[in-house]
Parts: C-alpha cells; structure tokens; sequence
C-alpha cells in the first residue's frame, strides 16, 4: 500500500485531540506521514472614528509564535502515542475553511480528519463551521470526529 499524506486539524479544543486520536488509531500506518496542521488568521488592520491599527511586521511574528505553540502540543500527544510516527507540523495563515483544502490539494492527501466543536444548527449558521464547510467544498475526503461532551481527550 502506497504511503499517505493524513491530514490533522488541529486548534485548541478538546475535538481536535479526539481527530488526533482516532487519525493515528484508524488510519496511520507505518510509511505515512501525518500533517498536524493548525490554521489561524493573522492580525488584521482596523480603523475606527478616533484611531487606525495596523499590525507591524514583529506584532505578526508574535502571533504566529503564539499560535505555533498549538503545534507543539499536538506534535508532543503523536509522540506519546506512537514514538516513531512520521508527522510534521505545519502552521498556515488564512481561513481555515479556504487555506486547509488547498493545503491538502498541495499535498496530495488522502484525507483530512477534523473534530468537531458540536455547534448546534444556528451558532453552525450564523459563525459558520469549518467541518460542514470542508465536507460540502473538498474533493479529499473528510472524516469528522466529534467530542462527547463531558469526555475529556486521554492524554
């Protein structure tokens, strides 16, 4: 069997180490490599009546050294889990619901594995979701892991 390219969404919920979890329980096997992949928004201008913003070039740096800490953690659990798994960490500015299908296009993956946060219907409508958004717009498949509520990730 040819190796794959998983991907793993990863944020700081507790849905996302659940798609961790069940990504290297169910579909890794030696040979593939997992991308742990965290996608942020970096910091936007703003302009309002009495003042204007705009982010400087050391303000973003921090950003994305704040958001790579995500990828640390994630990279540490894979670890735990299975000492000599191939996987790499990878950080990607944009719209997660954009940035993480092209990424996976790029990438030739197999599929992308997410969790989800378990938005009801109108927070779903009104703050959009990720997980609907990639399964209804990819081509690589998509598998949605979600959290029961009151179960917390094993460690």
């Amino acid at each position: 069997m040819a190796p794959k390219a998983i991907i793993v969404c990863v944020d700081e919920s507790e849905a996302a180490h659940d798609a961790l979890e069940w990504a290297i329980n169910n579909m890794y096997h030696d040979g593939d490599c997992l991308h742990l992949t965290h996608c942020f928004k970096p910091l936007q201008p703003a302009v309002g009546p009495h003042y204007a913003y705009v982010p400087t070039e050391e303000e973003q740096a921090n950003w994305r050294k704040e958001k790579a800490h995500v990828l640390e953690e994630f990279m540490s659990k894979a670890k735990a889990m299975k000492a000599d798994i191939h996987a790499k960490s990878v950080l990607v500015a944009g719209d997660p619901r954009e940035e993480l299908i092209h990424y996976g296009e790029r990438e030739n993956a197999t599929v992308i594995i997410l969790g989800s946060r378990g938005r009801g219907a109108i927070k779903r409508a009104v703050l959009g979701s990720v997980s609907s958004h990639l399964v209804h717009h990819s081509d690589i498949p998509v598998v949605v892991i979600h959290h029961k509520k009151g179960q917390e990730a094993s460690s």
